[in-house]
């Protein structure tokens, strides 16, 4: 399909909500790998949205650019998801192997088939686990709100797997259609990671199940 230039500009919104919402989540354990894991999710946003962008300015069409999203997404979210899973355990040691084994899984799966699906699979479970640790952690703070905007994400996300699958995909309309259900699902994760941090920094919050 031919993109549409303001199509490919639009992209970079969800990318840019995205990759700020990630950082900020990177803070509840505040380790260079959670920031890290953070930048290599945004920089495999970054990455399809200059694809994006170059075939609708005619440019050629730089498939490698295309193709960096979800190896980058996916190193990114074992990253975080580590550090996430750190501050649930409350700065408990949480052993990094296993979620390096499920990253390594995922290169090995997609250079055995040829394809990228197995690295796609790897990085959907990686950025879904990010949304739900941070819900956990909300939780702990009774930031509700935050709960149900990690939620709200989630289903906005998962609401264009369908949209994907259609015959009218490649579309422009249908485009448009999914690029404003994924600003919104970044915009609810960014506005969930603020929430989220700024309780759990509120020196008079008491999360659940702490003594008073």
């Amino acid at each position: 399909m031919d993109y549409p230039i303001w199509l490919a500009l639009e992209d970079f919104a969800p990318v840019l909500f995205g990759l700020t919402g990630f950082a900020l989540l990177s803070r509840l354990y505040p380790h260079r790998a959670g920031l890290l894991g953070a930048v290599l999710i945004g920089a495999g946003g970054l990455s399809k949205c200059a694809w994006k962008l170059t075939v609708a300015a005619g440019g050629g069409d730089p498939r490698l650019l295309e193709e960096a999203l979800f190896p980058l997404m996916a190193a990114g979210a074992t990253l975080l998801t580590w550090s996430l899973a750190i501050a649930v355990r409350r700065g408990k040691r949480v052993h990094l192997w296993p979620f390096a084994l499920a990253f390594g899984l995922g290169v090995a799966g997609s250079v055995l088939a040829g394809n990228l699906h197995p690295i796609f699979v790897t990085a959907t479970f990686g950025v879904t686990a990010v949304s739900v640790l941070g819900a956990i952690i909300a939780g702990r703070y009774r930031q509700w709100w935050a709960v149900s905007l990690f939620v709200l994400g989630l289903v906005l996300v998962t609401s264009l797997v369908p949209l994907r699958g259609s015959a009218r995909h490649d579309t422009v309309a249908y485009q448009w259609l999914e690029q404003s259900l994924n600003t919104s699902a970044q915009l609810a994760l960014l506005i969930a990671a603020w929430l989220t941090l700024t309780a759990a920094r509120r020196p008079q919050t008491i999360p659940v199940g702490e003594p008073v």
